[in-house]
């Protein structure tokens, strides 16, 4: 993998999958397969892909992979019985599982067109793909998949040099972008950031300037400081309405006034008694309510993505949110902002020197709560960023110890470039368990005598030669 981003060599790649697509969409392919991932940035990724196909009048399916089986046994029920040159599949924002992947791919006949920004497992071999994949990942190429190119960046990459109308929906990109960066619209960088400035020249997407209370942006500013959960707003986050309205009320701010039609003088005086900063959102014209603000329109498609996928898919087309959906967005910001007060205020923590453990079980958080509780307890820094998080408790269930494992960047660059799936694989080595994950986040579940001795020897696993 190299340090320093080739963009040459990436676009090269990238040129070279199109040429490829466009040569054979004219007289070869009849049908398409497109599979994307179940969250904002594969939804995002896949109605690219989707309006890319309808422009050119092609037969195409579409299926959403969720990761909770193998790809053999998932694309069993996809692959056609008889292979034929006439079928493509393209893969957007389904990680990167090239082991899983390549052998299946080397037995079929059909082109297989992968666009991907996960990093690439180690022991792939880059130069041995068989002839009938074609792979694109800029992670190869020394880029970010988090920090420089979203999935929906590089679909719309790829979809535009094919058809250049998709750009009418190039806002798709927005939520993509917004669901996987996790930052205000200013801090985008490389592929991430020109397209973004695209959108905007095409006015195709707002960007304004003000206080950024990710997760209650559309809400009012009592709600907003509420329920934010990026950034989660320490001495408010989580509290009674009468304790936020006081707050508000001293500052001679009306509670029930929108967070985005804050005056400027308003937004310095929360500044100056909160953690909060101002920053850039995105906009999408044509959206009402929830749906037009971005982060939130992708924070929505998360939620509903592990809730009720086909609601998901329906809802990134909509212009107005449904009750249904709304009702789900305003438990799960509940909840989330609650439970990242509890870790802030109230549950105790063992640490080490490099690590970090939170005991979140016996009902303390729900544990299918615990996975996006340590995700945004990490992101807003309520836990020490230069030590691992390990967050989670007993599984009643199993009688096994399920921990959400999370770092931050700053915890890869202290530790020279250790993060979570590192971590897990040594763990599983020497203790056994069920898991995997990725640089800053991932999962593994243990059996309580395998969980005393990691807790007892934590910094022993985290620590390589």
């Amino acid at each position: 993998m190299v340090k320093k981003p080739d963009r040459l060599k990436f676009l090269e790649a990238l040129d070279n999958a199109v040429d490829v697509f466009v040569d054979n969409s004219k007289n070869v392919y009849n049908n398409i397969i497109a599979i994307s991932h179940n969250d904002a940035d594969g939804i995002s990724s896949l109605l690219i892909i989707q309006n890319l196909l309808y422009n050119l009048k092609k037969n195409f399916d579409y299926f959403i992979y969720n990761r909770s089986v193998s790809w053999a046994a998932y694309l069993n029920g996809i692959l056609p019985k008889r292979q034929t040159e006439k079928t493509a599949l393209i893969f957007t924002d389904i990680g990167s599982t090239l082991t899983e992947l390549i052998p299946i791919i080397t037995n079929r006949k059909e082109h297989f067109f992968i666009l991907d920004h996960h990093e690439v497992e180690n022991d792939v071999g880059l130069n041995d793909f068989p002839e009938n994949l074609f792979f694109v990942n800029p992670t190869v190429y020394g880029f970010d998949g988090l920090d420089h190119i979203a999935g929906a960046t590089l679909a719309y990459m790829f979809a535009k040099q094919i058809s250049p109308s998709i750009i009418n929906h190039a806002w798709l990109t927005a939520i993509g972008i917004a669901g996987d960066s996790l930052r205000s619209m200013d801090r985008l960088k490389s592929f991430n950031k020109e397209v973004y400035q695209e959108l905007i020249d095409e006015e195709l997407i707002e960007d304004r300037e003000g206080l950024i209370l990710f997760g209650g942006m559309h809400n009012s500013i009592k709600n907003g400081l509420k329920y934010s959960i990026l950034p989660f707003v320490k001495q408010l986050g989580g509290e009674g309405d009468e304790k936020i309205k006081s707050f508000l009320n001293q500052l001679q701010i009306n509670p029930n006034k929108k967070t985005s039609e804050l005056e400027k003088s308003e937004i310095e005086a929360i500044q100056k008694n909160t953690n909060l900063k101002t920053g850039h959102y995105a906009l999408i014209p044509q959206k009402e309510g929830l749906l037009k603000f971005v982060f939130e329109h992708a924070l929505l498609l998360n939620i509903l993505s592990f809730k009720n996928i086909s609601a998901a898919v329906s809802m990134i087309q909509q212009k107005t949110i449904t009750r249904y959906a709304k009702a789900i967005y305003i438990d799960y910001v509940n909840n989330l902002t609650k439970n990242l007060k509890k870790v802030y205020t109230e549950l105790s923590r063992f640490e080490t020197e490099k690590a970090t453990f939170i005991d979140a079980g016996n009902g303390t958080i729900q544990p299918s709560n615990w996975s996006d509780t340590a995700s945004f307890s990490m992101v807003n820094e309520l836990t020490n960023p230069e030590k691992m998080l390990f967050l989670g408790g007993l599984e009643r269930k199993t009688q096994m110890i399920k921990l959400s494992i999370r770092c931050s960047r700053k915890f890869i660059e202290i530790n020279r470039g250790i993060g979570v799936n590192k971590v897990i694989t040594q763990i599983k080595t020497e203790l056994g368990g069920n898991g995997g994950g990725h640089k800053l986040a991932g999962g593994i579940r243990l059996s309580i005598s395998s969980f005393n001795r990691l807790k007892n020897n934590i910094d022993q696993y985290i620590q390589f030669d």
